[in-house]
């Protein structure tokens, strides 16, 4: 998990640097609409287990043929600056998978003991840096009918073991850190279409319902509590402006295509 807290790290510190940088672009880009709420559907898929213990084999393994799952999410957005805001979103979403035959979860003993499948339902929360790329790389160049940006921040995890492969371990809360990419597109001054895929680092071994085994380089078991498992929700979404939509330059655009022209000023 330390190389995505450092990560998150790298990415408050640009935030920080921009937040004052961009105090000298507001004359020149506007600010986009201070409030957004949104909606999105997508799919999940779990993707693998790894284990950061130095030596650890295996260090990286998956159990299952994942399976993807209807997901459903809400998110609300504050928006700083035309490049920077804080999202909090709710995702509601299911994992599934059949065994692969590779390896034996720990608790298993044999091959033919190792259950068919696994179940978990989950509940994430997360609070996320939103970074418009746009205005960031290229302040005040591009037009903002398209928004490429990125998203990185910590949640918090609830997993529901449906199989209960081990009595007393579900359900239960556990932190995770988010990493997003995606594309958005303008339909008009309130509405935007989003697409894009985040990946969840969640800190346990039980995301899939079963602990990995693994031993060090002396041969001896490694704490399943020191393992951490990804999986990903990839989405297609809708987000409504609260407010005047876009920047300054933004709006001048869409009021020259209903006929007004001029630049726009924020009273």
């Amino acid at each position: 998990m330390k190389i995505f807290f450092y990560i998150t790290l790298i990415s408050l510190n640009f935030l920080f640097y921009n937040v004052s940088a961009q105090k000298n672009r507001n004359n020149r880009t506007g600010i986009i609409s201070p409030w957004e709420i949104g909606v999105s559907g997508g799919v999940s898929t779990f993707l693998t287990s790894i284990n950061p213990e130095a030596g650890a084999t295996p260090g990286k393994i998956n159990y299952w043929n994942p399976e993807t799952n209807p997901g459903l999410g809400l998110s609300v957005t504050r928006n700083f600056s035309p490049s920077l805001g804080v999202e909090m979103n709710l995702l509601s979403t299911r994992l599934t998978g059949t065994y692969n035959g590779e390896g034996t979860p720990n608790g298993f003993f044999e091959l033919n003991q190792a259950p068919s499948t696994f179940n978990s339902q989950i509940n994430q929360f997360d609070l996320m840096m939103t970074f418009n790329l746009n205005q960031i790389l290229l302040p005040g160049e591009l037009e903002d009918i398209w928004h490429l940006y990125f998203k990185t921040g910590v949640g918090i995890t609830h997993i529901k073991d449906q199989m209960n492969f081990y009595p007393g371990d579900s359900p239960y809360l556990k932190y995770s850190l988010a990493f997003d990419v995606g594309l958005s597109v303008s339909i008009n001054k309130r509405i935007k279409i989003n697409v894009g895929s985040t990946f969840r680092s969640v800190n346990t071994d039980n995301l899939d319902g079963v602990h990995v085994g693994s031993t060090d380089l002396d041969g001896k078991k490694v704490s399943h509590m020191k393992i951490f498992e990804i999986y990903n929700f990839t989405y297609l979404g809708m987000s409504y402006s609260l407010g005047d939509f876009g920047s300054k330059k933004s709006n001048g655009i869409f009021r020259k295509k209903s006929g007004r022209s001029g630049p726009y000023r924020r009273r």
